[in-house]
């Protein structure tokens, strides 16, 4: 079965590009049943794009008065969102589930070191587990890159950051990001999305989010995580059954954060 993947010059698609581009799947896929669309993120409307102050770093952020640096750094982040429209000059594709996204080799390098590497053929360079599950394949001279085990929306995000270091991000989609950060070895959506589930822990979700931490190194999140178990660990072995199923699933990361608890004094000299 083919792909095809047109070479539509932009400004030719016929659709409004701030709404979002979907082009359904060629005659021969709907006919085998598929669902498949080739999409170019849209809704990138400069006017979603307030950065919360405190995920602003300390050399850009935001001031009173002018900041030429930060309107620099704002006109660069929104050429390359353009990007995400330009099927005309995109060399890749990722497919996820039924849905292509149409992006850049380069940009995927620059951002991922595991989208680097797997584009350059260099897997050995790969941690254990790492693209393990990337595959890669080749339609009309373009190279398709299958992510599994993530959902589209998600990947939307991802995309979307990796390309403008911005994107959605809320309690619901937040611990799907810090694993896709850890997961594509992306740093900035680490520190990204790692600071915005710092400061949204509860009883409920604090054993998930250390789990990601161990899993992908991510030290802020683990440090803080550690920290609310700390102040919070009678409530959170109080709920029983899911104490139980984690220890037996995650022993080690049990073993630490009860290292911590009687350790209290150790914990808070640590330098994370």
């Amino acid at each position: 079965m083919s792909l095809t993947l047109p070479n539509l010059p932009n400004g030719n698609d016929k659709s409004d590009s701030r709404q979002g581009i979907k082009q359904t799947s060629s005659t021969e896929e709907q006919g085998a049943g598929k669902s498949s669309e080739r999409y170019v993120i849209g809704d990138l409307n400069k006017s979603n794009w307030n950065d919360h102050p405190e995920y602003a770093t300390p050399e850009y952020s935001k001031a009173d008065g002018p900041n030429p640096k930060l309107d620099l750094l704002e006109h660069l982040s929104n050429d390359f969102a353009e990007l995400l429209h330009r099927r005309d000059i995109s060399d890749c594709c990722l497919k996820v589930q039924d849905t292509y996204m149409s992006v850049h080799r380069c940009i995927l390098a620059a951002r991922s070191n595991v989208f680097a590497n797997v584009i350059s053929n260099n897997m050995v360079r790969l941690k254990a587990g790492q693209g393990d599950q990337l595959e890669k394949s080749e339609k009309n001279g373009i190279l398709v890159i299958t992510v599994p085990n993530t959902d589209t929306e998600t990947m939307k995000q991802v995309v979307l950051f990796m390309y403008t270091a911005r994107c959605n991000i809320n309690e619901d989609n937040a611990i799907e990001l810090l694993n896709a950060a850890g997961r594509f070895d992306i740093k900035s959506l680490k520190v990204f999305s790692g600071s915005f589930i710092a400061e949204h822990i509860t009883l409920h979700n604090v054993l998930n989010l250390m789990k990601s931490a161990y899993d992908y190194d991510n030290k802020l999140v683990r440090q803080k995580c550690t920290a609310f178990f700390i102040d919070n660990a009678q409530e959170i072995m109080a709920m029983k059954e899911t104490w139980k199923i984690f220890a037996v699933n995650r022993p080690d990361i049990i073993a630490e954060l009860l290292y911590w608890n009687v350790n209290k004094e150790e914990f808070h000299r640590q330098k994370f």
